[in-house]
């Protein structure tokens, strides 16, 4: 199936479930005393803890025709997510159905910062005696700051597995689709020599080489910008399985606040260049309204 196909899949998915539930829960005409079950809507925030699983090679330093600069391994951030939410219980009674169906439409955060230093780089020094530059050893670090926004549709079924508790089981797609996708990485020098530093461009090939590349040297020549904008070949979807656990607090029978906790299972990588997968813990918190 084509990607672009799977917001159509989604909605219709959505529209499907959504019918067959209204339908059941329709009021028999011939039993004046039946009401029409009430599902229920409202709003959402939670935190992510992002977990980005990638072998992401940093920069390219060539010693002896080796490239010594070691590749970044995973990385981490702090998110959030914001949306709404609906849920509709099956069966007849909703207070005492213990399956229903939720779906949620969200904004959702999931950045990553990764981090690799190294020893022993070779950098060029000042040398005011000769006045040329010598050769030392010095510790670099790479430092990269990814930015992936997605706006996120939920499709899921809960199941209380105690009856009359209600603790519930959740489990189900999500169907992502990122809206900001941007890496910013950055190869410093550390700590003694101070005045050890990066040699910018000196002929006209090296000069085209970092405008192609867009490579850029800080005043203190300490720091090279490597990248600063969208993502190589980043893809335009993204397919997860979330599974988790909540607790429906009841207020009455026109609203509840439901918290929760989810770990958000990444199927579909975020390039098709790298090995690069998203995944996420999650908690919450649902509030719901009768409708």
């Amino acid at each position: 199936m084509k990607i672009r196909l799977l917001p159509i899949v989604f909605l219709s998915v959505f529209v499907i479930l959504t019918s067959i539930s209204l339908a059941q829960d329709l009021a028999n005409p011939l039993d004046p005393g039946a009401a029409r079950k009430p599902f229920y809507v409202g709003p959402v925030v939670g935190y992510n803890k992002s977990m980005h699983s990638v072998d992401l090679l940093t920069f390219i330093t060539v010693v002896n025709n080796i490239n010594i600069c070691k590749p970044f391994k995973d990385g981490d951030g702090n998110g959030f997510y914001v949306g709404v939410s609906y849920e509709n219980f099956l069966g007849k009674d909703a207070d005492k159905a213990n399956t229903s169906i939720i779906a949620r439409l969200l904004f959702s955060t999931l950045p990553a910062t990764l981090e690799k230093e190294q020893d022993h780089i070779p950098s060029l020094v000042y040398n005011p005696t000769t006045d040329q530059n010598d050769i030392v050893y010095t510790s670099t670090k790479h430092d990269a700051s990814v930015t992936y926004n997605l706006i996120c549709g939920e499709v899921m079924f809960k199941l209380n597995p105690i009856p009359g508790i209600t603790f519930g089981i959740t489990a189900g797609p999500t169907f992502d689709f990122p809206i900001t996708k941007t890496i910013r990485q950055t190869y410093s020098l550390l700590g003694e020599p101070y005045n050890a530093r990066f040699i910018g461009p000196q002929t006209a090939q090296e000069i085209a080489e970092w405008q192609q590349n867009n490579w850029m040297l800080s005043d203190d020549k300490r720091t090279i910008t490597v990248k600063d904008g969208p993502i190589e070949d980043a893809a335009s979807f993204r397919l997860g399985i979330k599974i988790g656990l909540q607790y429906e607090i009841i207020t009455s029978k026109s609203w509840y606040i439901v918290p929760s906790i989810y770990y958000n299972w990444g199927l579909t990588k975020v390039t098709s260049k790298e090995d690069w997968r998203v995944n996420a813990l999650q908690a919450g918190v649902d509030i719901r309204f009768a409708l």
